[in-house]
C-alpha cells in the first residue's frame, strides 16, 4: 500500500501545483542483496533466523519420529494446502490465456480510424472491458468455491486474479494515449507494414516480469545467473517450510485444544499476545520469501534488471514511508492508477486527501478479499488493520518527530497486528467447525462465531 509523497511547486500566480512523478525503471539490485555484499549486520540477522529454522525443524523431526512414527509427518499441512495444486494451475493457465482477449481487442480497436475519441463514442469498449474483468474474477472464484480449495490454493487464485487484473489494467492505461493518437491520425496499416503497437512478446514479458507499470522495454541483464536462481528457489521452499513449522509446532497444537464455547474472553485476548512471535516470523517469511526471493527469482530468469522491490521499511520514520517502502511494486500501481487519477480528477488539497483515503481503502479491501476467501470467513481483521487502525496510526505518526520513537511505535503496531491476525483468524477457523451456526444465515456469515459460541452437537 502507498501513501505517496508528491512534489509541490509554486507557479507565477502563487498557486500550489502538484507535480506527479513518473515511474522510471533502471538497473539496480534489491536492498538486501546490497546489504549482504556490504554489511555484516544483515548476515547476523539472517544467521539468527536460519538458526531458529534449524531448531524448529529438529523439534518437528523428533516429534514426527517419537509421537507419530512417520518421518516428515509435519508436512501434512503443506500437503493439505497444496492438494489441489494441479487443478488450480490449470485454472491459472486459463486465466493467463484469457488476457490475450483484451490485448487483441485493444490492438484491433487502436487500428480503427476515428475522427474523435471520447468516453461516449467508445462506451462499447469500456463496457466490454468491465465485462471481461467481471468474468475474470467470477469464474476463478466459482471454481474456488465449487472445488473447495484449501487455503494456499485459494490464495493462488485470489492473489493471481488481482495481480493479472492489475497488469491488464496497466497495459490498457499506458497504451490508450497511443491508441487514440493512432485512431485519430488518419493513418492506416498497409499490407506488409509493421505496426508500432506492442507485440505479443512484449505483452507476455510484461505479464510475467516483476513490474506493474507497462513499458515497451525494461532494463535487462546480459545473462541468467543460475547460481542465484537456485539460491532464490531454495529460499522460497525453505520459507514455506518455516511457516509450516510455525503453524504445525506452535499454532495448531494450541488452537486444536481450544474450545470457544468454554474459553473466557480474557483468554482469547491473551492468545493475541501468545501468537505475536508466530505472526512476526510469518511476516518476515512473507517479506523475504515473496518480496525478495520470489521476485528476484523471476527477475533472474527473465533478466529483469530493476530489482528495487522494496526499500528500508524496517527503519521507517513515518507511516507513509513504511507503507510505501514495504512493497514498491504494488506502490507504483496504486500511485499511478488510484492516487494520481483520483487526485487529478478531484483536484486541490481535497483531491490529495481523498486520493490517500482511496489508496487505504483499496488496499484494505483487497487484503480482506485474499484472506477472507482463503479462510472462508467474513472477519474483517485485515480491513480494520489496514483501513481503520492503519489510518489512525498514519494520522498519529505525522505528529511524531523523533525517528526512534516512531520506529518503536511502528514495530509495536506490526507486532500487535500480526498477533491479531494469527489469533483471530485461527480462532474463527476452528469456531466455524466447533460452534453451532446462528439461526439467520446472513447473521451467521457476518458475525464471528467465537464471539458468542454455542457448542455444536
Amino acid at each position: 500500500m502507498d501513501l505517496p509523497l508528491e512534489e509541490v511547486k509554486p507557479t507565477e500566480k502563487s498557486r500550489r501545483v502538484t507535480v506527479f512523478k513518473t515511474k522510471e525503471y533502471k538497473p539496480r539490485e534489491s536492498l538486501i542483496t546490497e546489504l549482504f555484499a556490504s554489511s555484516g549486520e544483515i548476515t547476523v540477522a539472517y544467521n539468527f533466523l536460519a538458526g531458529v529454522f534449524v531448531l524448529f525443524l529438529l523439534r518437528a523431526l523428533f516429534d514426527d519420529v517419537v509421537n507419530h512414527g512417520i518421518p516428515l509427518y509435519h508436512l501434512w499441512l503443506v500437503g493439505w494446502n497444496f492438494a489441489q495444486l494441479p487443478s488450480t494451475l490449470s485454472v491459472w493457465s486459463a486465466m493467463f490465456f484469457s488476457t490475450f482477449v483484451p490485448y487483441t481487442m485493444m490492438k484491433y480497436w487502436a487500428h480503427i480510424p476515428a475522427k474523435k475519441v471520447t468516453a461516449l463514442t467508445e462506451s462499447y469498449m469500456i463496457v466490454a472491458y468491465l465485462a471481461y474483468l467481471s468474468a475474470f474474477f467470477y469464474f476463478p472464484l466459482r471454481f474456488l468455491f465449487t472445488s473447495g480449495l484449501n487455503c494456499a490454493c485459494s490464495f493462488i487464485i485470489t492473489c493471481e486474479t488481482t495481480r493479472i487484473a492489475m497488469k491488464v489494467h496497466s497495459f490498457i492505461r499506458e497504451n490508450v494515449p497511443r491508441a487514440v493518437e493512432r485512431k485519430t491520425s488518419g493513418e492506416s496499416i498497409k499490407p506488409g507494414e509493421v505496426s508500432s503497437w506492442p507485440s505479443m512478446e512484449q505483452f507476455v514479458y510484461f505479464m510475467f516480469c516483476p513490474a506493474f507499470i507497462y513499458r515497451d522495454e525494461y532494463p535487462r541483464t546480459d545473462s541468467i545467473d543460475w547460481t542465484r536462481v537456485r539460491a532464490h528457489a531454495l529460499h522460497v521452499f525453505a520459507l514455506i517450510e518455516f511457516v509450516n513449522l510455525v503453524f504445525t509446532q506452535f499454532v495448531q497444537p494450541i488452537l486444536s485444544s481450544w474450545n470457544p464455547a468454554t474459553v473466557p474472553l480474557s483468554e482469547n485476548i491473551i492468545a493475541l499476545f501468545t501468537f505475536i512471535p508466530a505472526g512476526m516470523i510469518c511476516l518476515v517469511c512473507l517479506f523475504y520469501g515473496l518480496l525478495h526471493s520470489w521476485l528476484n527469482l523471476f527477475s533472474e530468469l527473465m533478466r529483469f534488471a530493476d530489482r528495487q522491490f522494496y526499500a528500508n521499511w524496517w527503519n521507517s520514520s513515518n507511516m507513509a514511508e513504511y507503507y510505501r517502502n514495504w512493497n514498491l511494486v504494488v506502490h507504483d500501481w496504486l500511485y499511478a492508477y488510484i492516487y494520481k487519477d483520483v487526485a487529478q480528477l478531484i483536484g486541490g488539497r481535497r483531491g490529495l486527501s481523498i486520493a490517500q483515503t482511496a489508496v487505504f481503502f483499496a488496499s484494505a479491501v483487497f487484503h480482506e478479499y485474499w484472506f477472507g476467501i482463503a479462510f472462508r470467513v467474513f472477519y474483517p481483521v485485515m480491513f480494520m488493520l489496514y483501513f481503520v487502525f492503519g489510518g489512525i496510526f498514519y494520522a498519529v505518526s505525522r505528529s511524531i518527530s523523533d525517528r526512534g520513537v516512531w520506529n518503536i511505535a511502528m514495530w509495536f503496531n506490526l507486532l500487535i497486528g500480526t498477533g491479531m491476525f494469527v489469533a483471530f483468524y485461527g480462532q474463527e477457523w476452528y469456531a466455524r467447525t466447533r460452534c453451532a451456526p446462528f439461526s439467520n444465515s446472513l447473521v451467521d456469515f457476518v458475525t464471528p462465531r467465537h464471539w458468542a459460541c454455542t457448542e455444536a452437537h
